[in-house]
């Protein structure tokens, strides 16, 4: 989403990650499978191995070990103490919530980056909302037709961008009223 995005990774994204880890130590690209390789000598396992046999031995390289790293590099130990670090969290506003109650008459503005929606939102106005790896805005009819008041103060007093919000407290107090009527989501998207 650009830097100084402050989106949450989810246990999802995590789990891409570690693919795309796995991906790139069995690439043709030297370069790519070597940084791939020295990341992977991360884990006490391959610690001890010099990058070609790391590289020597990537077919026997499992979907738990690329796990392990990409939490050693989250600043955990394990992959189960990132998983827990991640279920732990309360729960948050899930904008995939917003899409599976049915139909939407709405045309909602869709973009790549944060960057691209924050000069949207304040051009052309809207609520602006993270999904996965994206932004959208929307209109104030597409939330009251989810019946969110889009109309109480705090959207205001947080700039009406979940992503970055003026308000803190402001957008806490929306959270926990959206969560309560169903829009929440178990630990950020981490299931």
């Amino acid at each position: 989403m650009g830097t100084g995005s402050t989106l949450p990774v989810t246990l999802h994204e995590y789990k891409v990650r570690a693919s795309l880890l796995l991906k790139d130590l069995d690439s043709s690209d030297a370069a790519r499978a070597t940084r791939a390789a020295e990341r992977m000598r991360t884990l006490p396992f391959f610690a001890a191995l010099s990058l070609g046999e790391v590289l020597s031995r990537r077919d026997t390289v499992q979907h738990k070990h690329g796990l392990a790293v990409i939490a050693r590099e989250a600043g955990h130990v394990t992959w189960t103490d990132l998983k827990q670090a991640l279920e732990s969290r309360p729960p948050r506003l899930d904008t995939h919530a917003f899409f599976q109650k049915g139909q939407s008459p709405f045309l909602n503005r869709w973009f790549s980056t944060y960057e691209e929606a924050a000069r949207s939102l304040a051009a052309q106005g809207g609520f602006l909302f993270p999904f996965r790896t994206q932004c959208f805005i929307c209109e104030a009819g597409f939330l009251q037709s989810l019946g969110i008041d889009a109309r109480e103060a705090d959207w205001e007093r947080m700039g009406r961008d979940w992503v970055r919000p003026r308000d803190a407290g402001a957008k806490e107090r929306l959270e926990a009223k959206l969560v309560s009527r169903g829009f929440g989501g178990q630990h950020d998207g981490a299931r």
